[in-house]
């Protein structure tokens, strides 16, 4: 763990934003769950096209892997606005000859988004770590660049036993912009009625999220717990291989907010 000096002179700080993916969770998907999926995605269509569906490994290359290259190019290209997913499956679907109404979409999307949910855990480490961090007093929320739609991921972080720490979630999905663009983070910080000054920005991107946290004010912090970004041009003002390790340096920030009979209201 390493930590900059010089911060003495800012104010204490009170809140804390979390990254989700390679931050609080190993964000990825099993194959075993993406045929589980489409196994369903391909009846439900079977169901309501009235046509020849094509084989489940084409039909998640065709669409699945599809949606990912959309989503990964926009990513490459540097976009800050973000895919509007009920739009890219549309067009996907139509694509192989099926166009399909709306609640159908809406249920493929449901479907194709449990392949994610299924692979996902939480590390006990890192709901612990929440939870102290939550003891003593700091308010929590969370900024996140993902395509997936805010509902289903929320039931996500529910099931994942996180929405009791968070006090704003926040998903580009639905505010249509990603890290750095300083909007989401504005939102996340309205929500969690958080100053900058008084805010740290906990995430495993050194553009995203310590470029984008930084230019907005606030404190910033570099997990390389689940990957390990060391070269760009932001430099975090803190480093932790762990999110343990997360209240060592907020301890050298302030201190937790309950010691000193303060606490940053939550949102209502």
């Amino acid at each position: 763990m390493t930590s900059s000096e010089g911060g003495s002179a800012r104010p204490p700080v009170r809140a804390i934003l979390f990254d989700f993916g390679h931050t609080l969770v190993d964000f990825r998907r099993t194959e075993e769950a993406l045929r589980e999926a489409y196994e369903q995605i391909r009846a439900r269509i079977e169901a309501v096209a009235y046509m020849e569906v094509p084989e489940l490994l084409d039909l998640i290359e065709r669409v699945a892997y599809g949606v990912d290259r959309m989503v990964a190019e926009s990513y490459a290209e540097g976009r800050l606005q973000e895919l509007n997913l009920p739009e890219v499956f549309r067009g996907t679907l139509a694509g192989i000859g099926f166009d399909l109404p709306p609640d159908v979409i809406d249920h493929v999307i449901a479907l194709d988004h449990s392949a994610y949910s299924k692979s996902l855990a939480v590390e006990p480490d890192v709901v612990e770590t929440l939870r102290a961090l939550d003891a003593d007093g700091y308010a929590m929320g969370l900024v996140s660049n993902v395509s997936l739609l805010p509902h289903l991921m929320r039931e996500d972080l529910e099931r994942l036993g996180l929405t009791p720490y968070l006090r704003a979630t926040v998903f580009s999905s639905e505010t249509g912009v990603r890290k750095p663009d300083p909007q989401i983070f504005q939102e996340a910080l309205r929500r969690l009625k958080a100053s900058p000054a008084e805010t740290a920005f906990v995430g495993d991107r050194l553009y995203d999220d310590v470029g984008g946290a930084m230019a907005v004010g606030m404190r910033t912090v570099l997990t390389h717990q689940f990957r390990q970004e060391e070269d760009g041009e932001a430099k975090p003002d803190a480093v932790i291989a762990h999110l343990s390790d997360l209240p060592v340096v907020l301890a050298g920030w302030g201190g937790p907010p309950r010691a000193h009979g303060k606490t940053t209201q939550a949102r209502t």
